[in-house]
């Protein structure tokens, strides 16, 4: 008979375990922390030793996006989250680009020198900030799941 709590024991023990490092996992790769907005000299730089050549190139094209006109774009989403952007006009009745940022990334950090490019091809510009990033709402990245319904 103590085998059997003995054994019941390890799989209660093995099975609080996994569960434990499934949220962990969870936390980590998912979730983001809320955040508040940054002030307008501050510039969220992608970490990592690859990107430091580029730093000076990214905030350049992030203060220059900054200052250039723009008009803001919000939607609400099948969940009820506020889901922004902004739109950037070159001229009336150009081709509009939709561009997405990247895994934890914001449009402005990831799309600044994008908006620029487009430009000088002649094309408007949307910049959206996808659930959990930038100035909309949500804290849980789905890998797509529910962004394929956002977008």
């Amino acid at each position: 008979m103590i085998w059997l709590y003995i054994a019941l024991g390890i799989v209660s023990l093995s099975v609080a375990a996994v569960l434990l490092a499934a949220y962990y996992c969870y936390r980590l790769a998912f979730y983001v922390k809320p955040r508040g907005m940054f002030p307008p000299e501050n510039v969220l730089l992608p970490q990592g030793e690859i990107y430091k050549p580029y730093w000076d190139d990214i905030t350049k094209w992030i203060l220059e996006v900054r200052a250039m006109p723009y008009e803001s774009f919000s939607v609400t989403s099948f969940d009820g989250l506020t889901l922004r952007g902004r739109y950037y006009e070159h001229r009336a009745g150009a081709p509009v680009e939709l561009m997405f940022h990247g895994y934890r990334g914001n449009s402005e950090s990831d799309l600044g020198g994008a908006v620029q490019r487009c430009f000088t091809l002649g094309h408007n510009v949307l910049l959206v900030n996808q659930r959990a990033a930038g100035d909309s709402d949500g804290h849980v990245i789905s890998f797509g799941v529910t962004e394929q319904r956002d977008c």
